[in-house]
């Protein structure tokens, strides 16, 4: 595998060692597989791509820039379990490709044949269509590296191509005093265009918490809410959740016509003080508020369209707070 660039790490590593020296809080990984970077009393767990025993080891999510846990000054501010299934269960802020819609080379590959998932590799056709919650077998899985700095790590990963479909991924995952910047890139390696979706499965809890009760969801424009249950309510361009929630739900919230502002949404505790600012520098497809007791998950899509040869960058930020009330 080739290095990875010398600009991204230079530029990774600038931002994110430069504070690192200051950092107060020197918390310890709580699950196998992970590293710790730190800066300032903001302290975030990062997933191992290449540990065998790392948390998540299943195929819908990609290894890549996986953050398992964000503290800052002893707050908590994402779901994590310490029992779980590594095969199925995600956290924190793990990203995907492609959950609904068909990854690269899937619709035209016959059963048994292989089909590319971006952040993940090449897995094997054994369903008619696409189902993301299925455990595809793993043909081929992409190359993934990383290196590794106080407080920030830069991820290249290369998936040959299958099918005339191959890519390469990177991301780099920088921690500042109060945020993760996420900046990635992903090129087309293979001899045919593709389409892709990613989102990030921002799994937002404060102090753990039960989803009722004081979470809200802020958006900067109006919207149409589908989907929502007697427990949650929209109140202007803020979904309030009123009660805690008996089952999963899932909010769909489209980006409207013509709006051309950022891509940014706000997930806060009103009690407690808590709250993460998300934004992602691409126009946004759709915006789905998954949530369930134990977590709140507020995913903003974006779609990436690519020829062969073609590149895309695009970053996504978190920026923490917490501003208990007197």
């Amino acid at each position: 595998m080739n290095t990875l660039p010398a600009l991204v790490l230079s530029a990774a590593f600038a931002l994110g060692a430069a504070t690192a020296e200051d950092s107060a809080a020197k918390m310890a990984a709580k699950f196998k597989g992970s590293h710790m970077l730190r800066c300032g009393d903001l302290s975030v767990e990062v997933m191992d791509p290449n540990d065998a025993g790392r948390y998540y080891r299943g195929v819908r999510f990609t290894p890549v820039a996986a953050v398992i846990r964000a503290t800052l000054d002893g707050e908590e501010f994402l779901m994590f379990e310490t029992e779980h299934d590594p095969l199925q269960a995600a956290a924190g802020l793990f990203a995907e490709f492609d959950l609904v819609n068909s990854p690269p080379g899937f619709d035209e590959a016959k059963d048994g044949d292989a089909f590319v998932k971006i952040g993940v590799g090449a897995l094997k056709k054994n369903t008619p269509s696409y189902t993301f919650y299925k455990p595809y077998e793993v043909v081929r899985p992409a190359r993934t590296e990383a290196i590794w700095k106080d407080s920030a790590v830069v991820f290249r990963q290369v998936c040959e191509a299958v099918n005339g479909y191959g890519y390469e991924l990177e991301a780099a995952l920088i921690v500042g005093v109060d945020r993760i910047d996420i900046n990635w890139s992903l090129k087309n390696t293979g001899d045919k265009p593709f389409e892709t979706q990613q989102y990030a499965h921002n799994c937002f809890s404060f102090n753990k918490q039960p989803v009722g009760p004081d979470y809200v969801v802020d958006f900067p424009y109006d919207f149409t809410a589908d989907g929502l249950q007697p427990e949650q309510k929209q109140v202007g361009r803020r979904l309030d959740f009123m009660a805690e929630i008996p089952k999963a739900v899932n909010i769909k919230v489209d980006s409207p016509t013509g709006y051309d502002g950022p891509n940014t949404l706000s997930a806060r505790h009103l009690k407690s003080g808590h709250e993460v600012t998300c934004l992602t520098s691409l126009p946004g497809a759709r915006t789905m508020v998954h949530a369930a007791k134990v977590y709140l998950c507020p995913e903003q899509f974006i779609t990436i369209r690519l020829k062969p040869g073609e590149s895309a960058t695009w970053s996504r930020q978190y920026v923490f707070t917490f501003k208990p009330k007197l």
